[in-house]
């Protein structure tokens, strides 16, 4: 099996062992990217053929199309303040929890989501689970402030780039109007402490860092096996 089937494998393992979690006429949040697709596609026949009526929340332009290709029942934050359950994937995430997002630079209003749900749950696979989180953080700046903000990274030493558009010309603008850029910081060695001193900045309104803000984290592997992290989660209320 090549690496690529392996990881679709390993995707599969984690959203079948993620749908045995939904309950009829739960509220969710919904996150964005690859693996969130492919669970809303898998996810349509389970609800049909468990008659389950779940009601959606996006947390972007996609994950509000996913909601409506999938037949499913929109709702809001204005409806719902405190949703049952996020469903989400990450980009990486360690042994305690802590994890980067915004791969799909949709981090904002995932991390509204997180903070906002009685419970979440991100999936993902085997590749993504790592000994210390070192990839470069996403992070969602407000154009007007990106000059300061550039000059203080370059002042701790950090180097910061504006994400660039695969299908346009010119940088990634989030949902939120905002740019999407990308910090380098190599290994974060307390990822709780560099969300706070990232968010400190004026403009960075905020970072793909998720310090223990999933309840349960399922890493899927090639042959079925899924590793199950129980999170003691990071509340604000």
């Amino acid at each position: 099996m090549n690496r690529g089937g392996e990881i679709l494998k390993a995707r599969d393992a984690a959203i079948a062992e993620v749908l045995k979690e939904l309950r009829s006429e739960m509220v969710i949040g919904l996150g964005s990217g690859t693996t969130v697709a492919r669970l809303m596609e898998r996810l349509k026949d389970y609800a049909k053929r468990n008659e389950l009526r779940l009601s959606f929340i996006p947390s972007s332009l996609q994950a509000k199309q996913l909601i409506i290709e999938g037949g499913f029942e929109m709702a809001s934050l204005d409806e719902f303040p405190r949703p049952d359950l996020v469903l989400d994937s990450f980009d990486q995430v360690d042994g305690s929890g802590n994890a980067i997002k915004g791969g799909g630079a949709a981090l904002l209003r995932e991390k509204v989501l997180a903070q906002a749900a009685e419970r979440v749950i991100y999936i993902g696979d085997f590749m993504k689970l790592k000994p210390s989180l070192d990839m470069p953080i996403p992070v969602e700046v407000l154009e007007y402030a990106f000059p300061h903000v550039k000059n203080v990274l370059e002042s701790w030493g950090m180097e910061i780039r504006l994400r660039a558009g695969k299908g346009k010309m010119g940088p990634i603008i989030s949902d939120n109007g905002n740019l999407i850029a990308d910090v380098e910081v190599g290994e974060l060695e307390d990822p709780e402490e560099l969300d706070e001193r990232l968010r400190s900045i004026a403009g960075i309104l905020e970072t793909g860092i998720f310090p223990r803000l999933a309840d349960l984290i399922l890493i899927g592997y090639p042959h079925g096996e899924v590793k199950r992290i129980v999170v003691e989660r990071k509340k604000i209320f």
